[in-house]
């Protein structure tokens, strides 16, 4: 049950031309130099007018430097390139794949071998109760499950996943195995209260009342079927599986363009910010007992963790998170590690399932235009 309250395309396009995408998608190759590491203390100074590479070496203590020079932790890693007169740099690299990477995929290649994309089953189950009639006419309008469908689409499985929303008499959504079928549900009334929780005008950060529905509804569907490709695939959990399954979610939303992600990201924090604008005005909190033995985090808890997640995957895109205090300062520096620890598993436990080069084109699709402009998963 979930309560609810990136990929650039420069990057896309910089991975593409340097042919650094996984095995099997196809890329103009071009020569590229040897690779090579840096060791302890080493570093590399760019010149951004003669284009030239100059090696160093830091003297002293390092950690002094890292402070005095404002220096940040680069995450999982970094591209720089050049075009015309300029230098480029595009951080949070998760397409990047290794030696490991690659030890991984050859370990799962005897289980892949038969699990075919595009294994999404949609239904719009009718309901009875006629105060639901609106939103379920509205979700077809608006190809709300076709949209799920596509974004699952490269998604490698042994069996169909059902994804489909009907009432349900309770405001919840869950994944569970029906006839022993694997099936996310979504209920409409939990939907409409999403609709008609959304923001009457856009925030000062820009997020507009269709963002905060599409990023919510998205961002739901993806928990539920975070929990069904851990059941699907056998996914060991270390921790609460409600917190993973909010940080699977959270993951594949940034990795659509930087815009996308920017207003899906903030269109599904709307469920929960409520509660930190509270706290601005009410400090003290008051919870009965009961609500810290639930299996899902606090509304705050859940906020935060998602917040970090979104600057430490891009804290350029994200910086408003810190100025805006949206995120501790006590908070954001470990938020490049956590992110690269969330990317490094899925890379590792759902990697092997993908089928990348449909993810490339998921990943360009623009997620906030009209329906029409939503591609169609083909089987």
């Amino acid at each position: 049950m979930s309560h609810l309250p990136r990929k650039s395309s420069a990057f896309i396009a910089a991975v593409i031309g340097m042919g650094l995408l996984p095995p099997g998608v196809a890329s103009a190759q071009a020569p590229v130099m040897p690779s090579a590491t840096i060791a302890e203390n080493d570093s590399i100074f760019i010149d951004g007018r003669k284009f030239t590479v100059t090696p160093g070496y830091a003297k002293g203590q390092i950690s002094t430097q890292i402070e005095a020079l404002g220096a940040r932790d680069l995450g999982p890693g970094a591209i720089v390139f050049r075009s015309g007169e300029r230098l480029y740099i595009v951080s949070a690299p998760l397409l990047l794949r290794d030696a490991h990477d690659q030890v991984a995929d050859n370990a799962h290649t005897s289980v892949t071998k038969s699990h075919r994309p595009n294994q999404i089953v949609i239904q719009y189950v009718a309901p009875n109760n006629p105060d639901l009639q609106e939103i379920y006419g509205r979700l077809q309008d608006r190809h709300f499950l076709e949209r799920i469908q596509y974004i699952l689409s490269p998604l490698r499985l042994p069996e169909e996943l059902i994804v489909k929303t009907k009432e349900c008499g309770v405001v919840n959504a869950w994944y569970t195995r029906e006839e022993s079928k694997p099936t996310v549900t979504i209920c409409y009334e939990l939907l409409k209260t999403v609709s008609q929780s959304m923001p009457k005008q856009t925030t000062p950060d820009g997020i507009t009342p269709t963002d905060a529905v599409i990023g919510q509804a998205i961002w739901l569907a993806l928990h539920e079927t975070g929990h069904a490709l851990f059941d699907i695939f056998n996914v060991p959990i270390f921790g609460h599986q409600e917190d993973a399954a909010d940080n699977f979610a959270t993951y594949i939303m940034l990795q659509f363009g930087r815009e996308e992600a920017r207003r899906l990201i903030g269109g599904a924090a709307l469920a929960w910010r409520g509660y930190v604008a509270d706290y601005r005005t009410e400090p003290v909190i008051r919870e009965e007992l009961v609500a810290f033995a639930s299996n899902h985090g606090q509304p705050q808890e859940r906020f935060y963790n998602l917040m970090c997640l979104a600057y430490g995957a891009d804290p350029v895109t994200f910086a408003d998170l810190t100025k805006d205090g949206f995120l501790p300062p006590n908070r954001a520096p470990s938020c490049g590690y956590e992110y690269k620890g969330l990317a490094d598993a899925i890379h590792q436990e759902i990697g092997p399932h993908v089928d990348w080069e449909m993810a490339r084109r998921v990943m360009d699709a623009k997620w906030l235009l009209e329906p029409q402009s939503i591609p169609t998963a083909q089987k």
